[in-house]
């Protein structure tokens, strides 16, 4: 079947509006992410003493470990996640954007 470039338009279109929710997306994670962060920082906190010091966790000792927040892992999980699908967003944005100019090519 052959494209019509009402169809290859829809389809840069189509590709465009997911590029742009997967950009929103990632954006709103990293909005929230230091949200995420004070709240692994308070659970550090509140969860015992350093086991370095024998000392109750500082707010600098908390951040230094709160890449070792479950919690806290699993949102950058979340966040590499969205710039992979950003990623491939704008991969299939640019490759319906080749495609329609590869079809304009042809036919002239």
């Amino acid at each position: 079947m052959s494209k019509t470039p009402d169809s290859l338009v829809d389809h840069i279109m189509d590709t465009t509006h997911r590029l742009a929710e997967a950009v929103a997306a990632e954006q709103a994670l990293e909005d929230n992410r230091i949200n995420v962060k004070l709240a692994a920082i308070d659970r550090i906190m509140a969860a015992g003493d350093n086991q370095f010091t024998g000392k109750p966790h500082s707010f600098s000792s908390a951040e230094n470990v709160v890449n070792t927040d479950a919690d806290y892992q699993l949102y950058l999980e979340r966040q590499r996640e969205a710039v992979r699908a950003r990623i491939l967003a704008r991969g299939a944005y640019e490759a319906a954007l080749a495609a329609a100019n590869l079809h304009a090519a042809t036919k002239v």
